[in-house]
């Protein structure tokens, strides 16, 4: 789903596995969030360079080749300082360090879960 014109994307999703950013993506428009998805870092990166910040970045870690979601972040996070952001993994058991602007969501996750998360780091 593509951000209207003018208005704040609510989410930018990265995550290199289609079936699970499709999925993340129907889940998190069905709860009326505006998602746009990424398959890259440096995807979502051009993207974020040219438009506006979304609201929250959700990111795998793991992205395959290129950037992972850790590199990721703090490049966003150049372009777009204290982005909050909701990290999720399927390889990460934990995460430690995070700022209150940041979650960490372990795979497998539903969807309210994720939900809670997004708006954890926006409060």
């Amino acid at each position: 789903m593509m951000s209207t014109e003018g208005t704040q994307l609510d989410v930018l999703l990265v995550e290199d596995d289609d079936l699970v950013r499709d999925c993340l993506s129907e889940a998190l428009h069905e709860a009326g969030l505006d998602i746009e998805g990424s398959a890259s870092g440096e995807a979502a990166l051009a993207r974020l360079r040219r438009d506006a910040a979304p609201k929250v970045l959700v990111t795998d870690i793991n992205l395959g080749h290129g950037m992972d979601g850790l590199a990721f972040v703090r490049a966003a996070r150049e372009v777009h300082p204290g982005l909050p952001v909701v990290y999720i993994s399927g390889r990460y058991g934990e995460l430690r360090g995070l700022s209150g602007s940041e979650r960490f969501l372990p795979k497998p996750f539903t969807a309210p879960s994720l939900l809670r998360a997004i708006a954890d780091v926006q409060a």
